[in-house]
């Protein structure tokens, strides 16, 4: 996600590389060929002749000259590094899922508000103009309401990194992965009354399900599978005269009259989207509207309801995110 998003800072004019930090000599020299993981980013080589390199995260966030932070490093990471940037009055963009636990989310929230810096998680999905199409199609009313959603999104296990595979490191799929889909139900229906899950295949996966006692029926499927299992997501919302269908050919409506029409969305890369916008509130000292740090604490909380859940062999645990 560091090349990731280093290849959406490139195409910004009114930003400066001013460092960058990290343990692998190659990727400090500006050679980021071998970046990539699941995105299929295409190979890259930048120009770092002018930046100044950390192998120390404590000296990156300590660098007087930086006015943000970008993080992209394991997840049991993030809190501290995050903390420590805010506590040195930088701004904070930090990649999803914003931490481990719900106390250091709320730590990290606290920390911001105390020093009035930004800090913004990497919840691009709601940057992603599909799911801005699902947001707008569920809060609209136009199709009346929602009966029904369905949210997948699965992979191989990402046996091509040495610490996402790691549960204690990463969270494990719930965590680092459906952390997406779970995000954006509370984006468009909001938290559920309860909870109920349940293991999916042999890797680490699970089939879930958001209970919304006056509300629609929402269930959150997938993970990790065996490796080498493609990426993909999907969704699948009904209303009571439409259904709004994501899917690898595009996005679909489907209305009462029986017509099918794909829905021609904008080509925008999402990632550079969001940082965007992260610079733009840190810019103007504004609060991050769009993705604030505390509906990323919730989407965190209620992965570790559905984790929960899942132990508990299905049980349902209510929620209060």
């Amino acid at each position: 996600m560091g090349a990731v998003h280093l290849n959406a800072y490139s195409k910004m004019d009114d930003v400066q590389i001013a460092a960058v930090c990290g343990h692998d000599p190659r990727a400090l020299s500006g050679d980021l060929s071998e970046a990539g993981g699941n995105v299929n980013l295409p190979a890259a080589v930048y120009d770092f002749s002018l930046v100044r390199k950390y192998t120390d995260w404590r000296e990156i966030v300590l660098d007087p000259e930086l006015d943000a932070i970008d993080i992209c490093v394991p997840t049991d990471l993030h809190a501290t590094i995050a903390i420590s940037a805010l506590a040195a009055r930088k701004h904070v963009f930090c990649e999803k899922p914003m931490a481990l636990s719900a106390a250091d989310c709320d730590r990290m929230i606290a920390i911001a508000e105390e020093h009035n810096r930004t800090l913004m998680i990497g919840h691009v999905l709601r940057f992603w103009p599909a799911y801005q199409q699902l947001e707008m199609f569920v809060k609209s009313g136009d199709f009346g309401p929602i009966l029904s959603a369905t949210f997948v999104r699965r992979c191989g296990l990402p046996d091509w990194s040495r610490w996402l595979p790691i549960e204690p490191r990463s969270g494990g799929a719930v965590l680092d992965l459906l952390i997406h889909d779970i995000d954006q139900a509370l984006l468009v229906f909001g938290p559920p009354s309860r909870v109920a899950a349940k293991k999916l295949g042999d890797v680490d996966a699970l089939t879930a399900t958001l209970i919304y006692p006056q509300g629609p029926e929402v269930r959150i499927q997938g993970g990790w599978f065996l490796p080498g299992v493609p990426l993909s997501m999907s969704f699948q919302v009904r209303a009571e005269r439409a259904e709004l269908e994501f899917t690898p050919t595009g996005l679909i409506l489907n209305d009462e009259t029986g017509l099918r029409e794909t829905i021609a969305v904008p080509d925008i890369d999402g990632y550079q989207a969001e940082l965007e916008y992260f610079l733009h509130c840190c810019r103007n000292g504004k609060l991050p509207e769009r993705c604030t740090p505390q509906d990323s604490a919730r989407a965190v909380k209620l992965a570790l309801l559905l984790k929960q859940s899942r132990d508990l062999d299905g049980e349902q645990i209510e929620c209060l995110v």
